[in-house]
C-alpha cells in the first residue's frame, strides 16, 4: 500500500512548526560562533538549511529522488529507497534555483521517484532538515543536477 506524503503533510507540518517554535523560543539560543547550530532544551541541533549544509565537502552524488508538492527526499541506494524507512532518507534541497523541470516536479501533487546525479554536500549531523521529522540528514544540490530516469513505482515510506 502506498503512503502519500500529501495525506500526512498536515501532521508533519505541525511537527515541523512545533520544532521551529521550540527552536525560536526563549529557551533556545544560537551559538555566536556557528550560526548553523542552535541549543534547545539542553540539546545542540544543526539547522539543516541549504546554506548550512553547503558548508560540507562537495562530492559527486548519485541516488534516488522522491519528490512531490510537500516532499523532496534523497536516498543513496535503491535498497534504502525500497526499504521505505524515513531514517535512511535525506532532505534534498537546492542551493540555487532549481531547473525548470525540477521546479515543476516539486510543484506536482503526485509522488514520483527518479534516479538523479549531482554535485552537492551532505550532512548527517543531528538537527532539523526539511519538513519531515526523523530524517538521516540533508543534502544540497550545488550544480549539475541531472534526472537520469524515472523509477517505476513509489515505495511506501514510514
Amino acid at each position: 500500500m502506498q503512503m502519500s506524503f500529501s495525506k500526512t503533510s498536515f501532521a508533519y507540518t505541525i511537527s515541523f512548526g512545533a520544532l521551529l517554535f521550540v527552536a525560536c523560543s526563549e529557551n533556545a539560543t544560537r551559538e555566536q560562533a556557528d550560526p548553523c547550530m542552535i541549543k534547545s532544551a539542553g540539546k545542540e541541533l544543526f539547522l539543516g538549511t541549504p546554506e548550512c549544509v553547503a558548508q560540507f565537502q562537495t562530492e559527486q552524488m548519485n541516488g534516488y529522488w522522491l519528490v512531490d508538492f510537500e516532499t523532496s527526499l534523497f536516498f543513496l541506494t535503491q535498497q534504502e529507497l525500497e526499504n521505505g524507512s524515513i531514517e535512511s532518507a535525506y532532505s534534498l534541497e537546492f542551493l540555487d534555483a532549481p531547473s525548470a523541470l525540477a521546479k515543476e516536479l516539486r510543484a506536482s501533487p503526485n509522488e514520483r521517484v527518479f534516479r538523479v546525479s549531482f554535485k552537492g554536500s551532505k550532512s548527517e549531523r543531528a538537527g532539523l532538515y526539511g519538513r519531515v521529522p526523523d530524517l538521516r540528514g540533508g543534502v544540497v544540490v550545488k550544480e549539475k543536477f541531472s534526472i537520469d530516469d524515472e523509477v517505476g513505482s513509489v515505495p511506501s515510506i514510514n
